[in-house]
């Protein structure tokens, strides 16, 4: 009974990412499908703006949430099938990549717009969520989203920086721009400065050094 118990405690339970392997055939679609209608809804979205820039912004995001819907679809129907660590693996980085993303492309394009609300929804759900997919396999997660909060650092801070530079724009564009996308560039920056330095102190995936060492 002691040699039990302590086989029990000895042994480390697997991973997050490797319990998130779907096992029934829903599981496989929700994602994908909460992905497509989110996009369907942004291209709608585009349809009700009076301007080019609106449609042009909803149609671009729009794609890219439809191309991270099919990804998820792929990456996951074949996790389903093989029931293997490495498809697994595979469904949760690209799992990590459309979440962080999707939540981006959203405030950036809201920002773009001009619409407030929609940049303070995306700022909201990319800190928890960040943070959140970081905790899932450290040092791989805190990579990915270091990098996306360094793209959508530079992408609210250009905007902040034309909405301040280019004088004849609605005032609608500048102030948002220069506000919402100064506020929001630098906390995106300072979520890759913080994940960045994580990541540097946090010891590899044990799946991925295993990887590493049957390579050498």
């Amino acid at each position: 009974m002691d040699t039990r118990a302590e086989d029990t405690v000895d042994e480390a339970p697997p991973p997050g990412w490797v319990l998130d392997t779907p096992t029934r055939h829903r599981e496989v679609w929700t994602l994908p499908a909460c992905a497509a209608a989110l996009a369907v809804l942004l291209a709608l979205l585009g349809t009700q703006f009076g301007e080019t820039l609106g449609l042009v912004v909803c149609t671009a995001s729009a794609v890219v949430v439809a191309a991270g819907a099919v990804a998820l679809a792929v990456a996951g129907r074949t996790a389903y099938a093989e029931q293997t660590v490495a498809a697994t693996w595979r469904l949760h980085v690209v799992r990590v990549v459309v979440g962080v993303t999707t939540t981006s492309t959203i405030a950036v394009g809201s920002l773009a717009v001009g619409f407030p609300l929609g940049w303070f929804f995306g700022a909201a759900a990319w800190v928890p969520m960040s943070f959140r997919l970081a905790r899932s396999v450290p040092r791989t997660d805190r990579v990915i989203v270091a990098w996306a909060s360094v793209s959508l650092a530079v992408a609210c801070l250009t905007l902040s920086v034309v909405g301040f530079t280019v004088h004849d724009l609605p005032q609608r564009f500048s102030v948002t721009w220069i506000g919402p996308g100064a506020i929001l560039g630098a906390l995106a920056l300072a979520m890759a400065v913080v994940q960045f330095a994580l990541a540097e102190r946090t010891p590899p995936d044990p799946f991925l050094a295993e990887q590493d060492g049957a390579d050498t």
